[in-house]
């Protein structure tokens, strides 16, 4: 008697196919390299960022975790965040513009779907986190 596969395993096989492994580290490499010439997030990034190639690994396996559910990526970026200073609302509105035309660029409306609305909650939830940390009883 044949069973049907367990339901997860569909969401995880439509996940990779939305993008490849090799699309990912594309967006992730040319999204980082505009946003430290980006004149606003540069010296953030600058400022925040001590090793590069480091971190354009991490920041590959996490976005591969979310776009293809691969699971490497293993840290807390909201705790990691929200330790920096001098974060304003126009700063993560940057970011998300620097995003936006970053996905849509790729030339894969799957993945610039699912990048976006990722990258929207990201922002929203990080600047929460911000807010909550550093500007107590103003609302995030």
């Amino acid at each position: 008697m044949k069973t049907a596969p367990p339901p997860h395993v569909h969401i995880l096989q439509s996940r990779t196919e939305i993008c490849t492994e090799e699309e990912v580290a594309r967006l992730v490499h040319t999204f980082y390299a505009a946003a430290r010439e980006d004149a606003m997030l540069g010296p953030i990034f600058g400022r925040e960022v001590k090793n590069w190639d480091e971190h354009l690994t991490t920041l590959v396996d996490f976005w591969s975790g979310l776009l293809r559910g691969t699971m490497r990526y293993h840290g807390k970026p909201l705790a990691q965040h929200a330790q920096m200073e001098n974060l304003t609302p126009c700063m993560f509105r940057r970011w998300l513009t620097l995003f936006f035309a970053t996905t849509e660029s790729m030339g894969n409306p799957a993945l610039q779907e699912k990048a976006d609305a990722i990258a929207l909650r990201i922002a929203e939830r990080l600047w929460k986190s911000f807010a909550e940390s550093h500007l107590p009883g103003q609302p995030a």
